[in-house]
This record gives structure tokens, C-alpha cells and sequence, in this order.
């Protein structure tokens, strides 16, 4: 049935969820139009949003079902049931909801997750059926169920039909009607809460002739109102929503002009990325185009589901001309001077181009290369505008010079050119581009790089390293083959990009040092069980289990940012040494690793304890050899350039190499 206006053909008609999705992106919306398959539910950075409305839909429905002749509000049947009773209920949705996804099993952290929001939502319901007034709902109960419709003209003169149900309305005791809205996260943005509020108003005011006070109620999962008084709702609506229901009719025509959302964790699992990838060529950053192409369960316009295909990039080599160009041009200068040291050399070869350096390797007789490393700092000097600087491996003598115009390492390439090497088994992660163009890689299975060891002071590119090893290990591998457990004591390192692997997260980012110990106390006992059950399998590691038993286990990667925290508290230094002893000697064939990143590499905060135990080494920028040397065992570290300029030896000798953006 509906209510206010009759159906135009003449004018588009527009739903409450896409006017509130447009809200949050405007792209959602005219993609889905575009396609014919307009997202149904609303958006959020949650994978499991759209589950999570489902379980309360249906728990609303059964609440008022079960009701007592009479009552016909959620907010009234919710007061005949205690929270544990609540609780009880939406766990069992949650249960049917699994049963009926399997891809929800791909992601058990953020099923976790989702299992609590509803055990906290339903302790939050209570408190809120007290606030509900039967009487003030009682002019719209008569319409419950009904379509709402309601011409909406902007300010051009451009018109749309809107339409939505009362089916999310509840009466207050303030007098006000109030909009329920339930969060699966802590996503509370004021604005839009005013904005969502207002638009039920003018629904309602156009389509029922009701002057209704707005107020929006979050469950997120802990209660929350936003009231609005008509003046300042009806001052909203001529501001914002006619403007942008006006916009639009206009993007459902066309798609292409519609502007991108300010959230950009909304893209991660957006129902219409892939679509938006396509019409929007260039819209994603290199730092997020890894992320979003992770593998993981994502939502389509319905709310169900599935696996994407893993986004690939295009790893066609194109010739640095400009580089090539600048480095023949050094090259030349660098062999003049010596030559005009006296001493006679020739280009070994052609330059080494890589991201951030040029190596010019030169060819001298033997007897005269004594010579060139005496005068070679008359060159540096000479050339010091150049930043020149001379180095020697054994009897080959080469000049490495930093380019002026560096070029980006793109996350998403290196991906694409090691895809193979990277889909064999999780575990296996990009460092960066070498000094030769080639893709640095490790492997955790790897008894040479099982655990990492990372140091490097602020400003080294130490935070984007991090980022960068774990994105590469969720890219081609779903939550259900690897999972991490992140440690962040100063909130900055993985902060909003926890957000876009949560799905392959064991829980909550750790802040509390404290509160991360018995963690890493339950990843000793996982550890033990998981040899008691490779043990009964006769399998020697984790991959062997996995090839023989149903039941398959994830790698689980500790990633803690200043670990040196934990070390400089007495209290926690002594149990957190002795776990990563533990670990470090023994969890490697189980499929447990730790990765350790400072940003003060010295004896104190990197004991020998914990260095003795984690055999991949990572050495960005340091202000001192001292702390090159705790990191590598040599110096070197604290020449790099900074902003990803690494030196990682993973057990096939040093190299040097540029961390991409992630």
C-alpha cells in the first residue's frame, strides 16, 4: 500500500536507503542505478553490516510478533524481555545467518566481533524501550508497513518521488519521533545522524501531513540520540537534502559525474567497488589499491557474500627514459673526475636505475684500484652537489648516486609481478624493489626469515614498511589461511588501516601493553596444541597438516609497532622476553611468527635474548652505526636515504631496496 503521492512516470523515484547511502557516498548510488542493482542496505566499513541489519530486521519482526495482544512497537515488545533473553535471540539470528553464508567463515575475527556488537546491543535495548511512548507514535501506527511517497523538488526545479516505510519509527517521551538506527561499529558521524533525521521528518511532513520531531537513535552498541528541532530540520532538508536529491536524478543519469565519498573506509567493502574501479580509472591511490584488492569476503548490492576476483594491475615494463637519462649524464661526470684524479677507469656497464638510486659500477686495472679509493673521496667532494658517494664489494669499485626525481614503488605492482610466487602459500610477503628492479619477497615458512626483526628512526618509512608486509600477505590469501594479531602502542602505525583488514584480524588492535601479554600467552598454548595435533597427523609443519586434515589452520602473525615499549616496563619486559624466546625457537613449523619493528635500535631495547630469535632482518634508516649494527650486525643503515630506503638481509645476503606506498 501506499501512501502520499501516486506513482509518476514522469518522475524518478528514490528510496530513503539510497538517499542515506548517497550521504554517506555518492557513488554507491549511481552505480548502483547504473547497473540496475541499487544497494539495498545501508552502507558501512564492515563486511558484516549488511548481516548485521538482517538479524535485526528479523529480531524487530519476531519482537512484535511475540508481543502481547496490543502492542505493535519494537520498543514496547523489547520491555517484556530481559537482556539476556535479547541477547539470546539475536545470537540465534546470527547462528542462522552463518549457517546460510559460508564465506562468513572465511573471516571468524570479524564474526567474533559482530557476536559481541549483538550481546552489547541487546544490554543497550533495554534502557532504550524506556524512553518509548506509545502515544506519540500513535497518528503513524495505523500506516505501519505502508510505502511512504513524497515529491521532493531542489532548488533547480528538478523533482523526485521519495519513498520509504515507518517501519524504523518508534514515539519518545519527549514527544519526538524518533528514527532507530543500528551500528555494527562505533561510527557515530553527528552531521549525518541530523541529516538522516531531518529527511524522515520532511518524509513524514510531505507525505502524512505529521509535524514530527526528529530524534535519531544509535545502537552502536551503546546508546545514542541526536534531537533536532523542526526549525533546524527543515533549515537541513532545504540545505542539504533537496540539493542532493536534485544531484541525484542527475548521477542516475549519469554515473560518471557522480563525486567520490570522503570515507575511505567505506571503499574497502563497498558493494560496487569493482564497478567503481572500472568507471573511475584512477580513483583509487596506489597506498589503497592493495587493500581493497585483498582477499576477503565483500558484500554485493543485496547484502550477500562473496569472494571477489583479486584485482590485477598492469605489470607491463615501461623503460624509465628520464632515469636512463639523468644516470648517463652522472655517469659521465663521475668517470671525467676520476679521470682528472689520474686515475684511467671505464663504465662497467650500463647504470643500474632503480626507484630512488643509480649505481655506476666502474672497471679500473687491478693495481689501480688502491688508487681510486684514495681519491675517491676528492670526487665525492668535487661532486657533493650530486650527493656522490663510492663504495666497494671486494675488488668491484661503483659510485651510487640518489636520483633527483625519484619514482614510487606501487604496492599493487609488485603484487602483480610476484602473484605466483605469492598465491603458493600465505605466509609469503613483498618487501620492496631491489637496487635492480627486481621484487624483494620473503617467506615465513622460511627458517631464515620466519620472524623479522625491523628497525628504523621516525621518518624512515618504518610505519608504511609495516603496512606494506601485511598487506602483500592478505592480498591473495582469505582470513581463514591467515590471520594477525597488531599491537599499535601509539595509536598511529595501523589506526583507520586496521579498518581495512579487519576481516583478517584475530581482534581488536592492542594499545594496552598490558592487555596484549596474556594474547601473546595464548599464542604459546596455540602453539602447543597445534604440535599435539600435527603430532596425531604424523605432519612435520603447517602446510603438511594442512594438505592431510579437513580441518585447516591459519598463519598467525604477530605485528607489535615499538616493541621496545614492552621491554622498557619492568613489570612486562621479563614474561614478554620470555614469549618470544619461546615463540621465536619454536612456533615457526606451527604456523605462528612475530614481527618486531623499534624505532631505537640499541642493546637495551633490542636485548640479545630477543635478536638471537628472529633471523629476518630489516634496517631502514637509523641515526647511528651502533644501531645499524644491533639491526644487521654490520653498518650501513644509518647512510640510507629515509622514506623506504631499506637494507633487508632474509637469509639471501644483503640487499638494498625502496618499501612501496601502502
Amino acid at each position: 500500500m501506499h501512501l502520499g503521492l501516486t506513482e509518476r512516470p514522469d518522475i524518478p523515484e528514490l528510496s530513503v536507503t539510497e538517499v542515506r547511502n548517497a550521504l554517506r557516498c555518492p557513488r554507491s548510488f549511481a552505480l548502483g542505478r547504473a547497473r540496475g542493482r541499487a544497494v539495498t542496505f545501508p552502507i558501512g566499513s564492515s563486511s558484516l553490516g549488511a548481516m548485521f541489519h538482517r538479524i535485526v530486521e528479523r529480531f524487530a519482526r519476531e519482537s512484535e510478533a511475540a508481543a502481547r495482544p496490543g502492542i505493535s512497537t519494537v520498543g514496547e515488545a523489547v520491555r517484556q524481555r530481559d537482556p539476556r533473553a535479547l541477547a539470546d535471540g539475536l545470537l540465534r539470528h546470527l547462528v542462522s545467518e552463518l549457517e546460510a553464508t559460508p564465506e562468513a567463515a572465511m573471516m571468524p575475527g570479524e564474526v567474533d566481533d559482530l557476536a559481541e556488537a549483538l550481546r552489547r546491543l541487546a544490554s543497550s535495548l533495554t534502557p532504550l524501550a524506556e524512553r518509548v511512548a506509545t502515544e506519540t507514535l500513535q497518528p503513524i501506527r495505523e500506516h505501519a508497513g505502508c510505502d511512504l511517497r513524497a515529491q521532493m523538488t531542489g532548488p533547480g526545479g528538478v523533482s523526485a518521488l521519495l519513498v520509504g516505510q515507518t517501519g524504523e519509527l518508534v514515539g519518545l517521551d519527549e514527544g519526538a519521533l524518533g528514527v532507530v538506527e543500528f551500528k555494527l561499529a562505533d561510527e557515530a558521524s553527528e552531521e549525518l545522524d541530523r541529516e538522516q533525521g531531518a529527511l524522515y521528518r520532511a518524509l513524514l511532513l510531505r507525505a502524512l501531513e505529521i509535524d514530527a520531531v526528529p530524534a535519531l537513535l544509535r545502537c552502536n552498541p551503546r546508546p545514542l540520540t541526536t534531537m533536532l528541532s523542526p526549525p533546524e530540520a527543515d533549515s537541513l532538508v532545504e540545505r542539504r537534502i533537496l540539493p542532493l536529491i536534485e544531484q541525484m536524478v542527475g548521477w542516475s543519469v549519469r554515473p560518471e559525474s557522480a563525486p567520490p565519498t570522503a570515507r575511505r573506509d567505506l571503499c574497502l567493502v563497498c558493494p560496487v567497488r569493482e564497478a567503481c574501479a572500472d568507471t573511475f580509472q584512477g580513483r583509487f591511490e596506489p597506498r589503497d589499491s592493495a587493500l581493497a584488492g585483498a582477499a576477503r569476503p565483500v558484500p554485493d548490492p543485496e547484502g550477500k557474500l562473496y569472494m571477489p576476483t583479486v584485482s590485477k594491475a598492469d605489470v607491463t615494463t615501461t623503460y624509465d627514459m628520464a632515469g636512463m637519462e639523468e644516470a648517463e649524464e652522472i655517469q659521465n661526470r663521475i668517470v671525467a673526475e676520476v679521470r682528472r684524479q689520474g686515475v684511467g677507469v671505464t663504465p662497467r656497464k650500463a647504470p643500474i636505475v632503480g626507484p630512488r638510486l643509480i649505481t655506476i659500477e666502474v672497471h679500473c686495472p687491478r693495481h689501480r684500484v688502491a688508487q681510486l679509493d684514495r681519491v675517491a673521496e676528492d670526487v665525492e667532494h668535487q661532486l657533493s652537489n650530486d650527493e656522490v658517494r663510492y663504495e666497494r664489494v671486494g675488488p668491484r669499485p661503483f659510485f651510487m648516486v640518489p636520483r633527483k626525481a625519484p619514482c614510487e614503488v606501487d604496492l599493487m605492482t609488485l603484487l602483480a609481478r610476484k602473484a605466483d610466487y605469492l598465491r603458493e602459500r600465505p605466509g609469503r610477503f613483498v618487501v620492496g624493489e631491489g637496487m635492480n628492479g627486481d621484487v624483494i619477497v620473503g617467506d615465513l615458512s622460511d627458517g631464515s626469515s620466519c620472524h623479522l626483526l625491523i628497525g628504523g628512526q621516525t621518518g624512515s618509512g618504518k610505519s608504511v614498511l609495516l603496512r606494506a608486509l601485511i598487506s602483500s600477505m592478505c592480498h591473495f590469501h582469505a582470513p581463514s589461511a591467515i590471520r594477525f594479531t597488531l599491537v599499535d602502542p601509539k595509536r598511529v602505525t595501523f589506526g583507520s588501516f586496521a579498518a581495512s583488514v579487519a576481516t583478517h584480524l584475530s581482534g581488536p588492535v592492542f594499545y594496552d601493553l598490558e592487555a596484549f601479554l596474556p594474547a601473546l600467552d595464548d599464542l604459546v598454548a596455540e602453539m602447543e596444541t597445534r604440535y599435539e595435533r600435527m603430532e596425531r597427523c604424523r605432519a612435520q609443519n603447517i602446510d603438511d597438516y594442512n594438505a592431510s586434515s579437513a580441518e585447516k589452520l591459519a598463519r598467525r602473525v604477530v605485528v607489535v609497532d615499538e616493541f621496545q615499549d614492552l621491554v622498557a616496563v619492568k613489570s612486562l619486559r621479563q614474561p614478554f622476553i620470555d614469549a618470544v624466546k619461546r615463540l621465536g625457537a619454536k612456533a615457526r613449523a606451527a604456523g605462528i611468527h612475530l614481527i618486531l619493528a623499534t624505532q631505537r635500535p640499541d642493546r637495551s631495547t633490542v636485548p640479545g635474548e630477543i635478536k638471537a630469535n628472529l633471523c629476518g632482518r630489516i634496517a631502514l634508516r637509523v641515526q647511528e652505526a651502533v644501531n645499524s649494527r644491533i639491526i644487521l650486525d654490520r653498518g650501513g643503515a644509518e647512510s640510507l636515504l629515509g622514506r623506504g630506503d631499506l637494507l633487508a638481509d632474509l637469509g639471501q645476503g644483503l640487499v638494498r631496496g625502496q618499501a612501496p606506498m601502502a
